[in-house]
């Protein structure tokens, strides 16, 4: 995803960007595993307002695990499937590098977003990452795609 910036990225494509991650309840996360090979997981992440996500996982999990050794991350969010046209779905890939977070405010975010996993999240094994967006990659159906500046992912306050 090294690609520069399309000029024809405009303010709709991150409009739809922030769309897909804001509509979407979940993402598939990938990571590379400790055998060196690729590992996807679905996730529920979080996005913060200074474009980062958030990412809770255990420590028990491969990609928990995987996060924790190397950070390497990416998220594809997806809007609903359609079954027939599969390759017209939105989506947008991000990666980044994904730090562990013990800030108080982004623990506050993740629960505002994910209530659920007050369940959880104080499980000894359970860990939040904060995924950084380097790259941003937009796919608005077959044929439409655009690279976009990872800033234009922040959410206003």
């Amino acid at each position: 995803m090294g690609e520069p910036v399309r000029p024809d990225a405009n303010a709709a494509d991150a409009a739809l960007a922030r769309s897909l991650i804001q509509s979407s309840p979940a993402a598939v996360l990938g990571v590379i595993g400790a055998d060196g090979l690729p590992y996807t997981a679905l996730t529920a992440p979080a996005a913060a307002a200074d474009g980062a996500f958030l990412i809770l996982a255990s420590d028990l999990a491969a990609h928990g695990r995987a996060l924790r050794a190397n950070g390497g991350a990416s998220l594809l969010f997806a809007a609903s499937i359609d079954p027939d046209q599969p390759l017209k779905t939105a989506r947008l890939a991000v990666s980044g590098r994904a730090t562990l977070s013990d800030a108080d405010r982004d623990r506050v975010a993740y629960l505002a977003r994910r209530p659920e996993a007050a369940l959880y999240i104080d499980f000894g094994d359970m860990r939040l990452y904060r995924l950084k967006p380097s790259a941003a990659h937009l796919v608005a159906g077959f044929g439409r795609a655009v690279v976009l500046d990872p800033a234009k992912l922040a959410f206003p306050l």
